[in-house]
């Protein structure tokens, strides 16, 4: 059997060409361009859940996920129309769908041949659970706090800027708490490291329990923490933080038989319709939280404290 190629595809018969596509490492599905698959190896049956014989003679759509289906269906016909070698790897993003509707993440390489002379598409499909899961988890572990499973300063600011473009197009109110741990160093000193890190995985935990599914908690320094609070007006965010500094001052840390106490100061800000920059409203509430820290720390301050300061200036 020659090589494949665009310039001299490969022309061959089914029987011939089936022992070849079954000695194969992946999946290979075979479709003419009524869109019919023709041909398939048990590999392919494998993947996808079903016997060789249920695929053969089925639409391809049987394999291509509802939604992707209109469009898989007109990349289909532009392939044949001009038809160029696809090769795996190109980072580009491409699904199937199991017979129990659950759907597979591949990677496909394609190409023309003639079989039982027609042309028709060849595409080895190859199943990348594996390598988008390991992705998932690396980009995942790139953008979060290892101690408190919270994200980081640099997620931190890109859900800022994402945010600030719902703002701007559709007027979405998003707000933001920043806090700091008071006299942290303090706690680190007298109990040691290891309360320190108490106190941190616990405001967390107690963070987390208050938050929506779409808010998004950040540990962006040593002691540290930001909330981004989309739909969230400034009142609302407001009354969530005092909350949140509550439930710190009562809580009772405990380490070797030691109980010792923790409070936080709370700055809060939302966008505004001057805002061009999300370090804007990041820097409004940077400077409520220090004008908080300025007043005696454990207090929850918003930005209107600054327009009250500015209109007395």
């Amino acid at each position: 059997m020659t090589a494949i190629n665009n310039n001299t595809p490969l022309t061959t018969t089914s029987g011939n060409l089936l022992p070849f596509i079954e000695s194969l490492p992946d999946a290979v599905v075979i479709v003419d361009q009524n869109h019919k698959i023709v041909l398939v190896n048990a590999l392919a049956g494998s993947m996808f859940g079903y016997a060789v014989d249920e695929l053969k003679g089925s639409d391809l759509s049987t394999i291509i996920p509802m939604p992707l289906r209109n469009a898989h269906r007109k990349h289909v016909n532009g392939y044949f129309k001009k038809p160029v070698l696809r090769p795996m790897g190109e980072e580009k993003r491409f699904s199937g769908v199991r017979s129990n509707g659950q759907e597979v993440p591949v990677d496909i390489m394609i190409n023309t041949i003639v079989l039982d002379g027609a042309k028709v598409a060849m595409a080895l499909v190859r199943d990348v659970t594996y390598q988008r899961e390991l992705e998932a988890r690396l980009t995942l572990e790139s953008l979060t706090d290892e101690m408190t499973g919270f994200y980081n300063r640099k997620h931190f600011k890109t859900q800022l800027n994402a945010q600030l473009s719902g703002y701007v197009r559709w007027g979405l109110p998003t707000s933001v708490i920043m806090f700091d741990l008071d006299h942290f160093k303090k706690i680190n000193d007298q109990y040691g490291h290891a309360a320190g890190d108490l106190v941190l995985t616990t405001t967390a935990k107690l963070v987390r329990g208050e938050l929506r599914p779409l808010d998004v908690g950040c540990r962006i320094g040593g002691e540290e923490f930001a909330i981004v609070l989309p739909n969230t007006n400034l009142e609302d965010a407001e009354t969530l933080a005092e909350r949140i500094r509550l439930m710190i001052e009562e809580t009772e840390f405990e380490l070797d038989q030691v109980s010792f106490k923790a409070t936080a100061t709370m700055g809060v800000a939302t966008f505004l319709p001057t805002d061009d920059s999300y370090d804007l409203l990041m820097k409004r509430a940077d400077n409520v939280l220090y004008m908080g820290k300025a007043a005696g720390r454990n207090c929850t301050l918003s930005q209107n404290a600054l327009l009250t300061t500015d209109s007395a200036g």
